[in-house]
């Protein structure tokens, strides 16, 4: 009896030892590196025992659920397309364990719902019905009002997405809703450039014949937006509208406090099955988004015990950054002072959580794209950066969809039509131009990232021309610059080397504060204030290009544009996700510029810098 009651205090203090290690455990939350410091302040704690967790920067949302993956990390806040990336990777266990939903629908299962909005008189009863109609949506390349339309109406297969080669994927997409629906309000940008914007709407006017201002066909408009839609179709424009069920409420005063706009006794929602409802009472939406959460992995969360530990730990960390009074930094970890913390009853596999939304299919819509695009890498620190640019292209919705292919010679390859595309550094260029490749799209800098030759005032003529040039001869950018002014100075540029004088040096204009009392030399060798360094700089390199075939066809050409545009503007340094995705800036910590130059800001179809000229710059070759 004594025997039995020992080896029962023995499994008592084991449990108790486990439980307070359990307790004590720290997890390790994974931020993108541009939000590491928000993560850390988030992280202070008043109360004695503390929130047990640390901040751990990854490159961004791509690298941190690859260390969740790899276990170097053991929880991330993530929205739905990263879930989607999460389900997509190999050898993955990830689970989604808390949700961060709104103070208003605490209680909903999903943060919206998409709906179709009928009158109640509509001789609407099905999908099919909706063909010759005219439709309300929020607006061009939204969730809502356009992805979930094309996705839903195209897999039920009354909407067949037009294939023909001559004309973009865009344009495939508007010209199948322009055919579908006899008019629309469909505000937006149909394309980043302007020009093509202003001809796919000149070339489809129905699609913006509904709208306020048909003719700008671009926010703001009063029947755009989510309320905008249905205001759309209670004003008598269209015949059905494409919104958001929390919209409906609010627009019909449905919700307690809310002034009505419209009558809702005048409308349903037409379900999938053709069957309706009235907007009175629980809606049949076709599509949802899901919430914005929490994922970690099965390592993580193994067992009851350590699943409720961490969501423990998450709900206090939410909590800290609930009363930040550093707002925005809180908004960079996904929490806002209108969100609330939902743990989940157990850990859900991300494929499950989007299925459970139908929002696996809305990431997934093909669009209109006839093939995938490949790009070609040449080692395998590209190859790895390419595959994660294409991974977060994918989930947000960037098309046409991206492979790529790690061979020895991408010229070759591009040629050869192995690939379509590659990237180019400024040596290359000449080689690529001649084996019939041309640039798409170039890396460009940030206005003042341009590199200048800074003097003393008092510098004579003559010791200009018998001066040491002070540069770093690691930085490409820095050394052509100074090989620049050494053959305008009549001086063999072949043979530039950096010296210690300080008489003139070769520096960047972000850093110009430093020379205050100096002056720049220009390349006509006068001298000027150092605030002229946009027209008085010696900046001729040229930057890292993307090249395909010239044989290829204008479309293909002009979708290639499209392509890197869109990820620039998705992913650029000055986009609101380059945290998701850093398409720019240290990729590797042991190499520099994987593929495109770490300080580039974004592509641009043309070359702005007046002196980034091929013929400049192959001038200064010493080969």
């Amino acid at each position: 009896m004594r025997h039995r009651n020992m080896l029962t205090y023995i499994f008592l203090v084991l449990g108790s030892l486990v439980a307070v290690q359990c307790e004590e455990l720290v997890y390790r939350m994974c931020v993108p590196k541009k939000y590491f410091a928000d993560c850390l302040n988030l992280l202070k704690d008043p109360s004695e025992a503390g929130i047990h967790m640390e901040c751990i920067p990854g490159r961004d949302r791509i690298d941190c659920l690859d260390m969740i993956n790899q276990r170097r990390a053991d929880v991330m806040a993530s929205e739905p397309e990263d879930m989607y990336v999460a389900y997509h990777s190999q050898n993955a266990d990830y689970r989604v364990i808390s949700e961060i939903r709104s103070k208003e629908d605490n209680e909903a299962p999903f943060r919206y719902e998409g709906i179709i909005l009928i009158k109640n008189n509509s001789t609407i009863h099905s999908l099919a019905d909706l063909h010759g109609t005219k439709s309300c949506h929020t607006g061009f390349g939204r969730t809502v009002g356009y992805k979930i339309p094309l996705t839903k109406l195209k897999n039920a297969g009354v909407l067949q997405i037009s294939l023909n080669p001559e004309i973009t994927a865009t344009e495939r997409e508007l010209k199948t809703l322009s055919e579908f629906f006899t008019e629309s309000c469909m505000v937006g940008s149909y394309s980043p450039y302007p020009e093509t914007d202003r001809l796919l709407k000149k070339k489809y006017p129905n699609l913006c014949a509904l709208c306020e201002k048909p003719d700008q066909c671009d926010y703001p408009d009063i029947y755009s937006g989510y309320d905008g839609a249905i205001r759309c179709l209670d004003k008598g424009r269209g015949d059905v509208a494409f919104t958001k069920v929390q919209f409906v409420k609010r627009y019909f005063g449905l919700i307690p406090g809310i002034v009505a706009e419209g009558d809702a006794s005048q409308y349903d929602y037409l379900c999938e099955d053709g069957s309706r409802r009235p907007i009175t009472g629980p809606a049949c939406s076709w599509a949802q988004r899901p919430w914005t959460g929490y994922i970690s992995n099965t390592h993580s969360v193994q067992g009851e015990e350590n699943l409720h530990n961490l969501q423990n730990r998450l709900e206090k960390f939410f909590e800290n950054g609930l009363h930040a009074q550093n707002k925005e930094a809180a908004s960079h970890l996904l929490i806002n002072e209108n969100s609330v913390y939902h743990s989940k009853s157990h850990g859900v596999e991300p494929k499950e959580y989007l299925e459970a939304a139908g929002y696996r299919d809305v990431i997934e819509r093909d669009g209109s794209d006839i093939r995938k695009m490949i790009m070609c890498v040449q080692t395998d620190i590209e190859l790895e950066k390419c595959n994660a640019m294409r991974r977060a292209a994918y989930s947000r919705d960037i098309r046409p969809e991206m492979e790529c292919v790690e061979k020895e010679d991408c010229i070759s390859a591009v040629k050869e039509g192995k690939a379509d595309v590659t990237a180019v550094k400024a040596k290359l260029n000449k080689e690529a131009r001649g084996n019939g490749l041309e640039a798409i799209v170039y890396e460009n800098y940030a206005e003042n990232d341009v590199y200048v030759a800074v003097v003393e005032p008092a510098l004579s003529r003559e010791k200009l021309f018998s001066s040491q040039i002070n540069f770093d001869e690691h930085n490409e950018r820095a050394h052509k610059a100074a090989d620049y002014l050494n053959k305008l100075r009549g001086i063999n540029y072949c043979q530039t080397t950096p010296s210690a004088d300080k008489e003139i040096m070769i520096v960047n204009a972000k850093n110009l504060d430093q020379y205050k009392n100096k002056q720049l030399l220009c390349s006509n060798l006068e001298k000027k204030p150092i605030t002229e360094w946009k027209s008085c700089n010696f900046d001729v390199n040229l930057p890292t290009a993307v090249f395909m075939r010239d044989t290829m066809t204008p479309i293909e050409k002009k979708t290639l544009k499209h392509l890197f545009i869109s990820l620039s503007d998705t992913f650029g340094k000055r986009s609101k996700l380059s945290d998701v995705f850093a398409l720019f800036g240290a990729f590797s910590r042991t190499e520099e510029n994987v593929l495109f130059d770490d300080n580039a800001v974004e592509f641009i179809t043309d070359l702005r810098n007046a002196q980034a000229k091929e013929e400049l710059y192959e001038s200064l070759s010493c080969a």
